[in-house]
């Protein structure tokens, strides 16, 4: 996703500085042509049951195995996480898992018999983004939200299987859909049937909002799954209601006057800026509820305690002396080498992988076969396949600005700066 570009761009810069070549972009359309791609180290953003083809298809090819959970920040339960996330399978063709921190291994403990692959609780890039010595990059755009919104309210939504943009939105008998949603996700119906309900609880809330505080902007940030339509045929109404999203996360977070969320990744990268979001949270149920948000938030469960705290001017930037305890926890790397260079120092500890030119043709083939597959699937209604959910997930760029933000960091970071080629328009290679 092009949310996580710049924390990929962190790593590829790193990577290059340690003589590498990296190629980058769309991992949907790099899986697709990962048959032309030279034996070299491949970088899974998750190992569920989903990516157990893509990396037997990669291993065969001769590329070392290396994963990471995207996700893997904040989830319902240990247990949950387990059967939706962790796939025995995928684990067993790892040569390196590389992890949150210490309550991600906790959670995947059971399973980690099933790898030989290298453990290494190194944090993640997108969190290196977040230190104090990476957040001045974000302040010129900071201070143009600033300049532009004013002392706006972020709402961070997190209801991508919920208001799935591949559904547009939740129409007609909800539970009939939402148990078609429980069979493709994995989640169960009554914790669909739980999120739902929070989901509508913020509709009801932002109109609130709206006309307690006539003078703010509030701006609702959609997760990257969702329906842009659904919100705005919603509120769409509103005057001081408006609806943003691109990749640039950190300056959102940084320029707000409060961040409104509910079982949000948002949440934590905002505990690691050194602020508080708002967990609002008007329906409790234990079992169901993500528990690493509400642990780094102010807690608001009533529209009367969430309009409290957004009087409070202060609040966001008064943290609970219990974040940085939880923090540590969730997230290593946190002070010291940034994990971009720790997960660099790592991999440049695998040697080149061993197969036979006829294993490598086979895997070829089966990589031809996927690839006829999917661009099937771009036919499909709701496929995560078609071009348009690709282009909401990650929009074209081109090699200028790919160039732009790598200098950012290169500048700032004092590395020397790589060169960057494009592959496609969503593919780029960066090279020593």
């Amino acid at each position: 996703m092009a949310r996580e570009l710049d924390a990929k761009l962190l790593l590829a810069l790193y990577a290059a500085r340690s003589g590498m070549t990296v190629t980058i972009g769309n991992k949907a359309l790099i899986n697709l042509r990962i048959g032309d791609f030279d034996p070299g180290i491949y970088l899974s953003h998750n190992f569920n049951a989903g990516r157990d083809r893509i990396i037997s298809i990669a291993r065969d090819l001769g590329h070392r195995i290396v994963a990471w959970d995207e996700e893997g920040l904040v989830w319902i339960n240990a247990e949950i996480y387990r059967q939706r996330r962790v796939n025995p399978s995928a684990l067993a063709k790892l040569d390196m898992l590389l992890l949150w921190g210490a309550e991600q291994r906790q959670a995947m403990l059971p399973t980690l018999h099933a790898t030989k692959a290298a453990v290494s609780i190194v944090g993640n890039p997108r969190a290196d983004l977040l230190r104090p010595e990476l957040r001045p990059i974000y302040e010129p755009r900071m201070r143009e939200l600033k300049h532009e919104y004013g002392d706006f309210i972020l709402v961070n939504s997190n209801f991508g299987w919920i208001n799935h943009a591949l559904t547009l939105g939740r129409e007609g008998d909800v539970v009939e859909q939402l148990a078609r949603v429980a069979k493709k996700s994995g989640f169960s119906l009554a914790y669909l049937q739980h999120r739902h309900s929070v989901y509508r609880a913020f509709v009801n809330l932002i109109p609130h909002l709206a006309e307690k505080f006539p003078a703010r902007k509030i701006i609702v940030r959609r997760h990257p799954s969702e329906s842009p339509g659904a919100w705005v045929k919603a509120l769409g109404n509103i005057p001081n209601v408006q609806f943003k999203f691109d990749s640039d996360l950190v300056p959102w977070l940084l320029a707000a006057g409060h961040i409104l969320q509910n079982g949000c990744t948002t949440s934590v990268e905002t505990a690691l800026l050194g602020r508080a979001a708002i967990s609002y949270r008007p329906v409790l149920v234990a079992a169901l509820e993500i528990p690493q948000p509400a642990r780094v938030s102010h807690h608001a469960h009533t529209v009367e305690e969430v309009v409290a705290l957004l009087q409070d001017e202060g609040i966001t930037d008064r943290v609970p002396e219990s974040v940085s305890a939880a923090l540590d926890a969730m997230v290593a790397a946190r002070t010291g080498a940034l994990s971009s260079a720790r997960i660099c120092n790592a991999l440049q500890k695998l040697v080149p992988a061993k197969v036979s030119d006829m294993q490598r043709n086979v895997a070829k083939t089966k990589a031809f076969v996927r690839r006829v597959e999917k661009n099937l699937l771009r036919h499909v209604p709701g496929s995560a396949s078609q071009q348009h959910y690709i282009n909401q997930k990650f929009p074209a760029m081109s090699v200028t600005d790919i160039t732009t933000r790598l200098a950012l960091l290169s500048s700032h970071l004092g590395i020397a700066m790589p060169h960057v080629n494009n592959v496609s328009d969503r593919i780029f290679r960066i090279t020593p």
